[in-house]
């Protein structure tokens, strides 16, 4: 089967560690058994096509916008974690009829994305100025790469080492500073610590290492497995207030987080207000001190509960409803589409799923679809993939409510069209009805595939009762 393209530009320019292509691999990670990745390098080197050929295609791509722009094919989804890009790039991309997704943690600017995923928690969607992209924000959509995903098993290892990252480049030297902080602990340690391919200040660590009291292992470009596996043995980690650290929260370790550039702000006040099982500094007020390693080193294992280790799944959703955005179209069902309904309507799965199970004659169908495409409280609307029939949805207006009931032909389930079904048809109902009222969904309490599709575009489940004798859920979409 044809998988969709996405194209995976993150900034690689020389000097700015690998924080951005690093979280374009942790994407790539979770959708890439149902999309052809590849990742576009404009600054391509032996280093960086070594980590990526390891999770997907690789292309040494040009500096110029010009050529990423002429890479690209229509209907590709593009997805970019670079600063560099600005308004006008993204509607470059768009002229292309590509779909857009942004890895974002500024929102300073107007976005012209489909879809913006910004990890940081405490971010408000207001404090964003894209009126027609979909936010995905906080840690429900943390952006990890599978080792951080899987549930922690339990270890023999004696967790007493010290774990220290500061980033690809720490471009503040303060794994240097840390380490010296840390010779005036009196107690011998042992310290772990994880530096970049891009570290500049190696030789100076070095030597501060070979005279220093504690046992100190130094390791460059660790993989993700690794990484997990030094966290996981660690009793304490201290990291910048980046996704180091919510790589670390996923793990459940105590830590010392610190905040050196603007963007780690958000992370820094959430996990300092929420997170008991950290200290957190701002840099630019405080510095690390023995005093806070004393205090932090008797910290006890957090529970986890700030990170549930389901954004794979949620994030793989929202890339299956970009495919099939670009591709669905609903209209009015008309006259001419009753043997369609037909034939959808007596189709055993949805026969299974109804209310009312039994065989439907064409003459009682034709009858009720007559009827419906005839009443003003009543909207029909066919599905269309790549312009052949997918499914139904149908809206009745009842009073102060409408009812909504959906359907997929047997051809095209499991391709994820649900959400995308009911997301576009709620949208038309709304402009063809003139109505903004709650839309009622009643779902066999069996047929939970169709309940959690509902519930991925914000219906709220408020009840459960039996209707036609069998066991049921009410979903309300306000």
């Amino acid at each position: 089967m044809h998988k969709t393209r996405v194209v995976i530009k993150p900034d690689t320019t020389p000097g700015i560690g690998l924080g951005h292509l690093y979280r374009c691999l942790s994407i790539i990670s979770m959708i890439k058994d149902y999309f052809d990745c590849i990742l576009y390098d404009s600054f391509p080197t032996k280093k960086i096509e070594q980590i990526a050929s390891t999770y997907c295609k690789y292309e040494k791509g040009k500096q110029l916008f010009g050529s990423f722009l002429e890479f690209l094919n229509e209907d590709d989804i593009v997805l970019i974690d670079d600063y560099n890009i600005n308004a006008k790039d993204e509607l470059a991309i768009k002229q292309l009829k590509t779909m857009l997704v942004l890895i974002d943690d500024n929102f300073f600017r107007k976005y012209h994305a489909d879809l913006i995923i910004n990890h940081c928690p405490g971010i408000k969607p207001n404090q964003y100025n894209a009126p027609k992209s979909k936010l995905l924000l906080g840690l429900d959509y943390a952006i990890l790469r599978p080792a951080f995903l899987a549930p922690i098993k339990s270890s023999n290892i004696n967790n007493d080492n010290i774990f220290i990252c500061f980033g690809g480049d720490d471009s503040k030297n303060l794994t240097y500073q840390t380490i010296k902080t840390l010779e005036k602990v009196s107690t011998q340690l042992n310290i772990k610590v994880v530096i970049g391919p891009r570290f500049a200040n190696k030789n100076k660590l070095n030597t501060e290492i070979e005279k220093s009291k504690h046992n100190i292992e130094l390791l460059a470009s660790v993989n993700e497995l690794e990484m997990a596996k030094l966290i996981h043995s660690s009793k304490l980690c201290i990291v910048a207030c980046s996704s180091i650290l919510i790589e670390v929260k996923a793990m459940g370790v105590p830590c010392i987080g610190i905040k050196y550039v603007n963007n780690q702000e958000s992370i820094y006040n959430y996990f300092n207000i929420y997170d008991k099982s950290g200290i957190y500094i701002d840099n630019d007020k405080e510095s690390f001190s023995v005093r806070l390693f004393n205090k932090a080193i008797k910290l006890d294992k957090p529970s986890n509960e700030l990170i549930d280790k389901e954004s794979g799944k949620r994030i793989l959703n929202n890339f299956f409803d970009l495919r099939n955005k670009s591709k669905l179209i609903l209209k009015e069902a008309l006259s001419e589409d009753a043997l369609t309904y037909f034939k959808l309507v007596n189709d055993p799965q949805v026969r299974k799923n109804s209310f009312q199970t039994d065989h439907i004659t064409i003459k009682r169908h034709l009858t009720w679809f007559k009827n419906k495409i005839l009443s003003k409280n009543s909207f029909l609307f066919l599905a269309k993939l790549n312009n052949v029939p997918c499914g139904q949805i149908r809206f009745d207006i009842d009073k102060q409510s409408a009812f909504v009931d959906i359907s997929v032909a047997k051809n095209f389930r499991g391709k994820h069209l649900s959400p995308c079904i009911i997301e576009l048809g709620i949208k038309m109902f709304k402009e063809k009805s003139k109505k903004n009222i709650p839309i009622i969904a009643e779902i066999k309490i069996t047929n939970q595939k169709s309940i959690n599709s509902f519930k991925r575009i914000n219906f709220i489940e408020t009840k459960r009762k039996k209707i036609n004798g069998f066991d049921s859920v009410i979903l309300i979409h306000e």
